[in-house]
């Protein structure tokens, strides 16, 4: 059985996914091309391992994209019922993924462990 996959949203219904990939479309066919890529591998289980994919902390894992000289990032998370979350999305401009990124995948998260608690 495959993983469903599934952008995060925030508690207004907007994903900051999507719109990310929506602004990719226009500027950067080809590294979306890939990141498609990517997610229908993670999707089908093709890679749920490096070199695609990496650990990265507790509930929080790393797509990795490459095309060309650029480089793009998906964290995401693993849920009940073979379902991935894409939290976060970002080009990636440093050797090592910037804290302030990890936090934005890390509040999304907590975000949404809170609302299925409540």
């Amino acid at each position: 059985m495959d993983f469903k996959i599934v952008f995060y949203k925030d508690s207004f219904g907007k994903s900051p996914i999507e719109e990310f990939f929506l602004k990719l479309a226009s500027s950067n066919r080809l590294l979306l091309a890939k990141a498609r890529e990517g997610i229908e591998k993670l999707r089908n289980r093709a890679y749920h391992r490096e070199p695609l994919s990496k650990y990265i902390e507790q509930g929080l894992w790393e797509l990795r994209v490459r095309s060309n000289n650029d480089i793009l990032r998906i964290l995401y998370t693993f849920t009940k019922g073979q379902i991935i979350i894409l939290l976060h999305v970002f080009i990636k401009k440093q050797q090592k993924t910037s804290k302030s990124e990890l936090e934005i995948a890390r509040k999304r998260l907590k975000e949404l462990i809170a609302r299925k608690d409540s």
